[in-house]
């Protein structure tokens, strides 16, 4: 699946780790909220793309944390190194 451009659509955009997310929310019947996602990471000819879909769920939040887990298992297990630095700094304490 493609970048989807139609304003119509039920879209959510995002950039995580520096690469583009996006979320196609739908309403399945019966009353079932699924995601198509779409990562995109790099630039001209080291670009790739990873599309993804989740499975019906009863609300759109449940659905939307289901494909925000899935996108951030597609980007790899990257830690901010702000945050590496406090973990780093509690283990050498003890904590």
């Amino acid at each position: 699946m493609s970048i989807i451009t139609d304003a119509k659509k039920d879209v959510k955009d995002m950039v995580v780790a520096g690469c583009r997310v996006q979320l196609y929310f739908r309403v399945m019947e019966p009353k079932q909220w699924t995601v198509q996602g779409t990562v995109r990471c790099g630039i001209d000819d080291h670009a790739a793309e990873q599309s993804f879909h989740t499975a019906g769920y009863p609300t759109r939040e449940e659905a939307e944390q289901e494909a925000l887990r899935r996108a951030a298992y597609l980007l790899g297990n990257n830690v901010d190194r702000n945050t590496s630095r406090i973990n780093n700094m509690e283990l050498k304490r003890g904590a």
